[in-house]
């Protein structure tokens, strides 16, 4: 994991270094800031939060409150004309989730049955590749615009903690969770609780801002998208009961089995520097790109 963190530290400084030097080169004039270039490259970063739904089992009620983490990474976009574009961004993102709810009636022995309160917090580190289709509307220095784009995500490394407690008196005034027999156990994410790739699709809406200098420009966007995947994330070995690491709390819950679907959402802020080409003249220099 420290090696895939130093990778993506060097990648953004490589980008910002080369970035700051096409900065620094002048355009032929002013007036060539009135037509876009071709290609843009920059950085991307923002807040998501995670949300998975679980269907079929037995449509157990939960709860899942909203938990954000930080997402960020590269961009490189491809101008077709003045409203469309096709970019590729590659994403890393830090994804947590909390989900709880009861069991109620549940057998514990003959003719024994008990109530209780189950919990799981997830917090697990992805990469995704998407290539995002953008329409840009209207024209000028501000700009709305919508996009899809089909993504590639890949699960690293992460944990879910599982908790089961007693509920006492459940329905009555004197409802309370017994501080007995409190199960709590920790598993670290693999191949048998987390499907090892999805692939899906992000949607989303937002503004583009075109910042003019005297001898470049920049492009800064704000947008709000979501994504669904399109792949039930449960594994074959959870679903058939085949599982080597259930413990304790027994993380492999009939009540919630059978299809789990990743979601988030996400809100970025993305900086892009275009790649122009200036022509060679008298007092120009040769530029980049275009």
């Amino acid at each position: 994991m420290k090696k895939l963190s130093l990778i993506l530290f060097l990648s953004l400084l490589l980008a910002g270094n080369n970035a700051m030097a096409q900065f620094r080169k002048p355009l032929q004039s002013r007036n060539t800031i009135g037509s876009e270039a071709r290609y843009n490259v920059g950085i991307t970063g923002g807040l998501t939060t995670t949300h998975w739904f679980h269907f079929a089992g037995t449509g157990t009620q939960y709860h899942q409150p909203l938990n954000f983490g930080p997402i960020g990474g590269l961009v490189v976009e491809r101008m077709f004309n003045s409203n469309s574009s096709l970019a590729v961004e590659g994403l890393f993102a830090m994804r947590n989730t909390h989900l709880d709810y009861n069991v109620l009636n549940f057998p514990v022995a003959i003719n024994i049955n008990k109530d209780f309160f189950r919990q799981y917090d997830v917090d697990y580190m992805e990469v995704a590749v998407q290539a995002p289709l953008t329409y840009y509307f209207s024209q000028g220095n501000l700009r709305p615009y919508v996009f899809v784009a089909p993504r590639f995500t890949l699960p690293l490394s992460g944990t879910l903690v599982w908790q089961k407690q007693e509920i006492i008196d459940y329905g009555t005034e004197n409802e309370h969770y017994s501080e007995e027999n409190v199960v709590h156990d920790t598993v670290n994410m693999s191949g048998q609780n987390m499907r090892r790739w999805n692939v899906g699709l992000v949607a989303g809406v937002g503004i583009r801002y075109k910042l003019n200098f005297s001898n470049y420009y920049l492009l800064l966007k704000l947008d709000l998208s979501g994504h669904a995947a399109f792949i039930n994330s449960f594994t074959k070995d959870e679903n058939h009961g085949d599982s080597q690491i259930v413990i304790g709390a027994a993380y492999i819950d009939p009540y919630l089995l059978q299809k789990r679907f990743n979601t988030d959402a996400s809100v970025k802020l993305t900086l892009l520097f275009p790649l122009k080409k200036q022509l060679k003249g008298a007092c120009m220099r040769w530029g980049e790109y275009d």
